[in-house]
């Protein structure tokens, strides 16, 4: 076993290791695929060797002060130039060419609303083409079908309609795995906002997909999955995703539209608006854990109306006292009177310290899964809970975050 030090490169270990690497296999191998290991934090990153060709040594990265320190090792008894050199001009290469082997890569992909619901989607379709940010929206033009499938085996499956939309967008990088991350991000953002504006959740549809010059474009498909006959219907001929003449449509807002600047400059405010999506998307199997994160998010918001002070218990004293609750009726006073605040903020607390501390459970949550008779008489706790004390808080913190991200007016 050798090791040779072959020097150091003026490369950012995490910054620009993963484009470097990329250059340095391309030019060992012709291509990016080789073996490869990534570090623990004490080990280097280790590349090759190389699948095929007389090079059978690999490449030993560590971080340096001045970039990167590159060695190279072989299991021969000694170093020979056939084994060491090949490595040293490929790091060599490679350092040119960051930054100037970037590809602009055009993607698209399916969104639309989650599949929890039966019936006809009550928002309708998409009225025309519109952006959020990078994003391009275009409405799918197709009604889709879809099975809903129970957990239970002995229960039987629903059928939904919705109208997906094709989202779509390009991105400058040197490789399409990291064109297709930067998607799957914006996709995210995406939908966020669209829950955020409609009040569904909405989620991708489909993975980020290449779109070249010869590609036909990403159409929303009629069925999505196994689609058996429907019950009573044996003689129905098959859907074809048609959209009713009936159906509704909706535009985006200006707000909604332009939002995205302001998520790019305000990591808080984009930390609220991930954490109400989550809230949404967790609403209907974990409605105890989607209230804790619908007051997480509007705290977390209010983070900047004020900030912890010291305690004050003696002078020596160097505690923080928290304002989580203040922070709390602040961002809840943007959009509300003092009295709606205080009637949310009591409640919204108490529960959120109970499930947050205690593990207790509400609403439909605590008896997820299992049937309920109804009473007449007695309006159900798991009611009360999911659809008033929930359901308002959502709302809340829509508008919350709606205003921030420049909504005129409640």
């Amino acid at each position: 076993m050798w090791e040779q030090e072959i020097g150091v490169f003026p490369v950012s270990f995490k910054g620009q290791g993963d484009e470097w690497s990329y250059h340095v296999r391309t030019e060992i191998s012709g291509h990016g695929h080789m073996a490869a290991r990534g570090t623990d934090g004490t080990d280097p990153v280790e590349l090759g060797p190389p699948p095929s060709g007389p090079v059978r040594s690999k490449l030993l990265i560590q971080p340096h002060a001045d970039g990167v320190s590159c060695a190279v090792a072989g299991e021969d008894e000694a170093a020979s130039p056939e084994q060491v050199d090949p490595w040293r001009r490929a790091a060599e290469a490679a350092t040119l060419a960051l930054g100037h082997r970037d590809r602009t890569f055009t993607w698209e992909a399916i969104v639309g609303t989650a599949p929890y619901s039966y019936g006809l989607d009550h928002l309708g379709a998409l009225e025309a083409p519109q952006g959020i940010g990078p994003v391009r929206l275009t409405p799918g033009g197709v009604c889709m079908r879809e099975q809903i499938a129970s957990e239970r085996v002995d229960q039987g499956n629903g059928i939904r309609h919705s109208f997906p939309v094709i989202a779509s967008g390009q991105f400058s990088t040197y490789l399409w795995d990291r064109a297709a991350l930067a998607a799957e991000l914006y996709l995210r953002r995406t939908c966020a906002m669209l829950s955020l504006f409609t009040g569904q959740p909405w989620i991708p549809r489909s993975q980020p997909r290449q779109l070249a010059d010869s590609s036909e474009r990403l159409r929303v498909p009629a069925v999505s999955g196994p689609m058996p006959p429907i019950a009573g219907l044996p003689d129905e001929p098959e859907w074809q995703g048609q959209i009713p003449p009936d159906t509704r449509s909706f535009r985006l807002p200006v707000w909604v539209e332009q939002a995205w600047p302001l998520l790019e400059a305000d990591e808080g405010l984009s930390r609220a608006v991930n954490a109400v999506y989550e809230a949404m998307r967790l609403e209907r199997i974990h409605p105890s854990l989607a209230h804790l994160t619908f007051v997480a998010a509007i705290e977390g918001y209010g983070e900047r109306f004020a900030e912890d002070v010291p305690c004050g218990c003696c002078p020596d004293c160097t505690q923080m006292k928290g304002a989580a609750q203040k922070r709390f009726r602040k961002a809840l006073k943007t959009v509300m009177s003092n009295r709606e605040t205080k009637e949310i903020a009591g409640l919204a607390y108490e529960l959120r310290s109970s499930t947050g501390h205690t593990g207790s459970l509400f609403g439909s949550e605590h008896t997820f899964g299992y049937s309920h008779h109804m009473r007449l008489f007695e309006v159900g706790s798991d009611v009360i809970f999911d659809y008033m004390v929930l359901g308002r808080l959502r709302e809340a913190s829509r508008l919350v975050l709606a205003m921030a991200l420049g909504r005129s007016s409640p």
